[in-house]
C-alpha cells in the first residue's frame, strides 16, 4: 500500500509532501528500497521493511530522506516511522521520528479503544495528550488488505481512518480507481492499478500505481517545486540518492511571487489590496478571512483581499484566563516548549517587568530579532535547539517568539502565508498573539513597528501541538506554488494609491528610469545604462548604472528595524565599502542623508524610515561618479 508522509522546511518556504510505499507484510522480512525526485531530480530515498511475529501481529518500519541545495545550503529532511498492527490490520502503535534540524522529535501514539494516547519528546522534554476516535483506525498494512478486497475496476473508492504520524492525530483518507496500466518498474513491466489518494491532513491529490500484492511501486504528488516522485528501485539506486540533489532555479522561483509593483515603505504601510488567482484551475481555497484580512469578492479562480494593519490593543494583562479556546494556545508542546527554564529565565529577564501584555511581546519581539541568526538550513526546529542554538528560517523565528510570549502567560501561535519583500511575496511563518479578544501579528524575522504590517497573506495558523503538518497541511499549503499575487492597491500615510491593471513595475522613458510604486524617477549620465531592474529577494537591488570602463553605480533598498537609529544603520551601510572619514551629511529631494567617499568607492545612505536607500559608485572618481548621479535622482518622498 501506500501513505502520505508530509516531510516540511520552510525558509521562503520548502513544502516537500513525499509519497511512501509500504510493502506487503511477509514472514521472512521483506525489504523495499525507492528513490525520490522532485522535478526529475533525484533528492533521497526510501527505505521500509515489514514482518510478521510469530503471534501475527505485523510490523512496519520506514526510514526516509530528503536533502536538497538551496542558495548554497543544504537542508536534509528525515523521517524514521514504526507502526505495529493486528493481522487484520487493524494499528496497535506508532512511532515517528522527524528530523528537520539538528534536533529531532519523536511521537509515540498508543492506540486504546475510543482513544489515542500521545507522547512526544522534543530536547529532552516529554509532553502528552490524548485524542478520542470512533470507528475502525487500520494501519498500513490493513489500507493494503482494504485496497486488495475492495478496488478492482475503474471508479472503485474505498475510505478509512488511519494514524497521521506528522500531524500526531487522525486522518481520513479515500483512494480511487483511476485505470489500469503497465508500467516499466526496475527495467521489467509490471501491471498496476492507478489509483488517487488524498488524506484530509494535506489535501493534496496524489497517484499512486499498485501492483499485484497492493504494493505501491510509483507514487506522484504535486509540491510547489514541481512534481514529487517515489519510484521503486534497487538498494543501490535509491543509496545513490542520498547525496541530494540541486534542483533547477526555475523551481525555486516559482515559489517567489514577483510583484506588478514594488510597495514603498511596505513595513510602514497601512492597507494594501490583493488579488489571488489559482493556476490550472487550483485547488480551491480555503477560509482567507483572518486577523487583520477580510475577503472582498471570490469566484473558483480569484480572490480580492483587503489587508489592513491590526491596531495596537487595549491595554491587558499579561495572564490569559485558561479557557477552553485558549488551553490549547496556552500549554507547551514539542514545538512551542515555553515551560524550559531557560525560555521562562529569558522572558522574565527581557518582559518580567512589562504588565501589559503586548508591551511585553513587543519586548520579546526585539529580543528575537537580535538574537536570532537567519540560517536557510534548518527547516523545522523546537525552541529547546532555537534557544541552544539560535539559528533558523522565518519558522524558527515565529516558533521562538510563540514559546516566549506564551512563557510570558500570553497565548500564541504560527501562521504560515505569504510576505512582501523586494519585489516580490514569498513564503513565510510568522506568530499571532491574542490580546483580550484579538489575535494580534507579530513578526520578529520581518520587524515593523507594533504589529506586524498588512503586507502579507496569511494562509492558515496552529498551536503546534499537532505537529508540523497541522499548520502545513489542509487546503491552506496547496496555495504555495499555486497561486500568483497581484497588487491592487496601497495605503500609505493616509493616503490610497491604485495601482494600474497593466504594465512592469517600473518603466524606462528615455534616459530616466521610473518606478511609480517607489515614487521616483532617475536620469541616468550619459554614456551609461540602466541594469539588474528585475532584481528580487535577497537581492536588494533596485536598479544599477553601469558606464565605461566598469564604472557603475548600485540603488539598493533595505529597511531597518523600528528601534534603529538611522545614523547606526548608515554606518552599517557604510562598513564593507572602501570609504572612511567622517560622513557629511546630503538632502536628496526630500530625502536626508549621510555620505562618506573614497578613491574607488562612495557610498550614500538616505533615511526613507523606515527603509534605507543605498547607493554605491564604484570606479574611477568614484565620489564624482556618484554626484553624478544622484543630481539626476528624483523621489517624492514621503
Amino acid at each position: 500500500m501506500s501513505r502520505f508522509n508530509r516531510i516540511k522546511g520552510i525558509g521562503f518556504l520548502l513544502v516537500l509532501p513525499v509519497l511512501l510505499s509500504v510493502p506487503a507484510a511477509a514472514d521472512p522480512p521483506e525489504e523495499s528500497w525507492a528513490v525520490i525526485k522532485i522535478a526529475g531530480v533525484p533528492v533521497g530515498y526510501v527505505f521500509e521493511i515489514s514482518e510478521r511475529t510469530p503471534d501475527g501481529r505485523v510490523l512496519v518500519t520506514s526510514d526516509s530522506k530528503i536533502i536538497l541545495n538551496r542558495l548554497g545550503n543544504k537542508v536534509e529532511l528525515a523521517t524514521r516511522s514504526k507502526s505495529e498492527e493486528t493481522a487484520a490490520g487493524r494499528l496497535l502503535r506508532s512511532e515517528t521520528e522527524l528530523r528537520a534540524s539538528v534536533m529531532s522529535t519523536r511521537t509515540t501514539t498508543i492506540v486504546k479503544p475510543g482513544s489515542l494516547e500521545i507522547e512526544s519528546e522534543a530536547g529532552g522534554k516529554t509532553y502528552s495528550r490524548t485524542i478520542p476516535y470512533e470507528g475502525e483506525l487500520l494501519g498500513p498494512e490493513g489500507i493494503r488488505r482494504l485496497s486488495l478486497d475492495k478496488l478492482r475496476a475503474v471508479g472503485d473508492a474505498i475510505e478509512y481512518l488511519t494514524l497521521s504520524p506528522e500531524s500526531g492525530g487522525l486522518t481520513k483518507g479515500r483512494r480511487t480507481v483511476l485505470a489500469r496500466e503497465k508500467i516499466d518498474v526496475e527495467g521489467k513491466s509490471v501491471s498496476t492499478m492507478k489509483v488517487e489518494e488524498i488524506l484530509d491532513t494535506t489535501g493534496i491529490a496524489g497517484v499512486s500505481w499498485l501492483d499485484s500484492g497492493g504494493e505501491s511501486v510509483k507514487s506522484e504528488m504535486p509540491t510547489p517545486f514541481g512534481l514529487s516522485e517515489m519510484i521503486k528501485t534497487n538498494r543501490a539506486s535509491a543509496l545513490a540518492a542520498a547525496g541530494g540533489g540541486e534542483l533547477p532555479a526555475e523551481m525555486y522561483e516559482r515559489s517567489i511571487l514577483k510583484t506588478n509593483v514594488r510597495l514603498p515603505r511596505a513595513r510602514a504601510l497601512d492597507t494594501v489590496r490583493v488579488r489571488l488567482t489559482l493556476r490550472e484551475g487550483g485547488p480551491g481555497w480555503p477560509d482567507l478571512n483572518r486577523p487583520g484580512q477580510n475577503v472582498v469578492s471570490q469566484t473558483d479562480t480569484e480572490t480580492v483581499l483587503d489587508l489592513q494593519r491590526v491596531p495596537a490593543p487595549r491595554k491587558a494583562g499579561r495572564t490569559a484566563s485558561e479557557t477552553k479556546a485558549e488551553a490549547e494556545y496556552l500549554r507547551p508542546n514539542e514545538y512551542i516548549q515555553s515551560d524550559l527554564p531557560e525560555i521562562q529565565r529569558i522572558a522574565r529577564s527581557v518582559a518580567g517587568g512589562e504588565t501589559d501584555a503586548f508591551a511585553a511581546a513587543l519586548k520579546l519581539e526585539r529580543w528575537v530579532a537580535e538574537n536570532m541568526t537567519f540560517d536557510l538550513g534548518i527547516a523545522m526546529a523546537p525552541a529547546s535547539e532555537l534557544i541552544k542554538n539560535r539559528r533558523g528560517t522565518c519558522v524558527g523565528y515565529a516558533t521562538l517568539l510563540a514559546t516566549l510570549t506564551r512563557a510570558s502567560g500570553i497565548p500564541s501561535r504560527v501562521v504560515l502565508g505569504y510576505v512582501y519583500a523586494l519585489g516580490m511575496f514569498g513564503g513565510h511563518a510568522w506568530t499571532e498573539i491574542m490580546v483580550g479578544e484579538d489575535w494580534v501579528p507579530l513578526d520578529a524575522a520581518v520587524v515593523s513597528a507594533g504589529a506586524a504590517d498588512p503586507a502579507r497573506v496569511s494562509f492558515a495558523a496552529s498551536s503546534l501541538e499537532s505537529g508540523p503538518l497541522s499548520l502545513t497541511g489542509g487546503p491552506a499549503a496547496r496555495l504555495f506554488g499555486g497561486v500568483d499575487i497581484r497588487i491592487l492597491a496601497f495605503g500609505l500615510d493616509g493616503s490610497i494609491t491604485e495601482v494600474m491593471e497593466t504594465g512592469p513595475p517600473w518603466t524606462i522613458d528615455g534616459d530616466a528610469y521610473i518606478n511609480p510604486g517607489l515614487g521616483l524617477a532617475w536620469r541616468k549620465p550619459a554614456g551609461f545604462s540602466f541594469s539588474s531592474t528585475d532584481r528580487v529577494w535577497p537581492d536588494a537591488t533596485v536598479a544599477a548604472l553601469d558606464g565605461p570602463d566598469g564604472a557603475r553605480v548600485i540603488f539598493q533598498e533595505m529597511t531597518r528595524p523600528p528601534w534603529k537609529e538611522f545614523s547606526a544603520a548608515a554606518e552599517e551601510a557604510f562598513s564593507g565599502h572602501k570609504v572612511s572619514g567622517r560622513a557629511r551629511a546630503i538632502k536628496l529631494g526630500a530625502c536626508s542623508g549621510l555620505r562618506k567617499d573614497g578613491s574607488e568607492e562612495a557610498v550614500a545612505v538616505c533615511d526613507n524610515a523606515p527603509d534605507v536607500w543605498i547607493f554605491i559608485a564604484r570606479g574611477k572618481n568614484a565620489s564624482a561618479l556618484l554626484s553624478e548621479a544622484l543630481e539626476g535622482f528624483r523621489s517624492a518622498g514621503r
